[in-house]
């Protein structure tokens, strides 16, 4: 009797190009949001971490995956995560509350990244 392995392809990016040129801090979440590494995200004034509304509109990007439960009790705890907010990443392995930028979107994505003095790259 044979049994058929399905094949599974994964694609991913690399997200950090340059190690050297990092430049990384912490930040508090928001109760009940999931968080993925790469995502673009908004730092308010008190230090909390909010999903960016566009490619336009973002301040850093997210270092670590978080899930909706996880985020709930480091809020609560006020443990914060890791985001970048300077170095060199890759356009395509940035997103936006999860999903990859249509490739539409990197030149809004990198302009902003230029004015957040961060390099989004095309690889």
């Amino acid at each position: 009797m044979s049994q058929v392995i399905p094949t599974i392809t994964i694609q991913s990016q690399k997200l950090v190009l340059d190690n050297e040129k990092l430049r990384r801090a912490n930040a508090k979440v928001t109760t009940a949001v999931a968080y993925k590494k790469g995502d673009l995200l908004t730092l308010s004034d008190a230090n909390v971490l909010t999903h960016a509304a566009d490619e336009k509109t973002w301040d850093v990007i997210c270092g670590q995956d978080v899930t909706a439960a996880e985020a709930t009790i480091k809020a609560a705890s006020g443990i914060e995560i890791p985001v970048y907010y300077g170095g060199v990443f890759n356009v395509k392995a940035v997103s936006l509350n999860g999903t990859v930028l249509a490739t539409a979107k990197y030149d809004a994505a990198r302009a902003k990244a230029t004015k957040n003095k961060i390099e989004l790259s095309k690889v």
